[in-house]
C-alpha cells in the first residue's frame, strides 16, 4: 500500500508539473472567535464571540464598522441558541455584504446569564417608577439583587469596545457603532443608545419588551419608557439611526399600544425621521425563527452605504 501511495503521488507531481500555471487564486473563509468566560470589572463573566466576514481577510487595509448583539449565544449557533434556532447572523450579514447592501461590518455577540433580566432592564427608568410598583414587578421576576443595566452598559462602552477598538480593524467612532436586541435586549438597545450617543450611532431594537410583563393590561413600566424616550429623544443627532419592530403573534401580540406611543413620541420629536423605522410584521411570533426572517432588514437600516 505505501508503495502504491508514493508512486501515485509521484505520478501526481509529474502531471501537476507538467501543467502551465496562470494564476494562483486565493479563497478566504469568514471566522467566528471565541473569548470564553470575557471578564469584567462591572459585571459577572460571560462568552463574546466575534465575526469576522470573508471581507475582513481579503481588504487588510480596509477597517469596518462593528455591530453589537445581546444574548449572544442566540446570535450564530443553533446549538447554542434558545430553542434550537440561532439567529444566523453571520450567514445573514455576509450575504448582504456579498450583494455589497452593507458597508464591511464585524459583529461582536455578547452572551447573556442568570442575570439578565438584572441586565437588560433599564435601570434608570426602572428606579424611577414608585417603590411599590417597582417591588410588584421585582416579585413577578424574581429581580431581589440589585439592577445592573448601566453596569452591563459600562462593560460594553468601556471594557468590551476598549478590547474590540485594540485587537481588531474597525472604525471607533458613532457613526460606524451599533448595537442590536430583542426583547429584553431590545429595551437595552434603545436604553444603551439614548444613554450613550457619543458610542453608538443606530440601535435595532426587535420586538421590545415594552410592558416588562408576560399578561395583557396596563403596565407602568412601559409608560416610563415612553417618558423616558420623550426626555432623551433629542440627544441623538440627525445621522443617528433607530430601528423598532414587533410582530402579532404569542408575546409580541402586547407590543402594539406602546410600540405606537413610542412611535408618536419621536415622530412628534426633531428627530430625524429618515432614521427612524418602525414595522410591524403580521403572523411574527415572539421567537427567534421570526426574528431571522427579518434580520436582514434592521441590518440593512443600520448599515446601508
Amino acid at each position: 500500500m505505501k508503495r502504491f501511495l508514493l508512486f501515485s503521488g509521484l505520478v501526481m507531481a509529474m502531471f501537476s508539473c507538467s501543467q502551465p500555471k496562470e494564476e494562483t487564486i486565493q479563497t478566504f473563509q469568514s471566522s467566528i472567535e471565541y473569548y470564553p468566560n470575557f471578564q469584567s470589572q462591572r459585571i459577572a463573566q460571560r462568552n463574546v464571540e466575534v465575526f469576522l466576514p470573508r471581507q475582513y481577510f481579503e481588504e487588510p487595509e480596509q477597517k469596518f464598522d462593528v455591530l453589537y448583539m445581546h444574548d449572544g449565544q442566540n446570535v450564530f449557533n443553533a446549538s447554542t441558541a434558545y430553542g434550537g434556532v440561532a439567529w444566523e447572523v453571520d450567514s445573514i450579514l455576509q450575504e448582504l455584504l456579498d450583494n455589497e447592501q452593507v458597508r464591511p461590518t464585524i459583529v461582536v455577540a455578547v452572551w447573556n446569564t442568570e442575570k439578565r433580566y438584572l441586565e437588560y432592564c433599564p435601570e434608570s427608568v426602572f428606579l424611577s417608577m414608585d417603590s411599590l410598583v417597582q417591588d410588584s414587578i421585582r416579585a413577578a421576576y424574581k429581580l431581589n439583587k440589585d439592577l445592573l443595566a448601566d453596569e452591563y452598559l459600562q462593560f460594553l462602552t468601556s471594557e468590551l469596545k476598549l478590547f474590540i477598538d485594540s485587537t481588531y480593524r474597525v472604525n471607533q467612532s458613532p457613526e460606524h457603532t451599533f448595537v442590536i436586541g430583542s426583547s429584553m435586549g431590545g429595551l437595552i438597545s434603545c436604553y444603551a443608545l439614548l444613554e450613550y450617543p457619543e458610542i453608538f450611532g443606530g440601535a435595532a431594537c426587535v420586538s421590545t419588551h415594552w410592558p416588562l410583563s408576560h399578561a395583557a393590561g396596563y403596565h407602568p413600566f412601559a409608560a416610563q419608557m415612553v417618558n423616558y424616550v420623550q426626555h432623551e429623544i433629542h440627544l441623538l443627532s440627525d445621522q443617528q439611526k433607530l430601528y423598532f419592530d414587533y410582530g402579532t403573534e404569542t408575546l409580541d401580540s402586547l407590543y402594539e399600544p406602546y410600540q405606537l406611543l413610542i412611535d408618536s413620541v419621536i415622530l412628534a420629536s426633531d428627530f430625524n425621521t429618515d432614521n427612524y423605522k418602525s414595522l410591524k410584521f403580521e403572523g411574527a411570533a415572539h421567537d427567534e425563527a421570526s426574528w431571522q426572517k427579518r434580520l436582514n432588514i434592521p441590518l440593512a437600516f443600520l448599515l446601508h452605504k
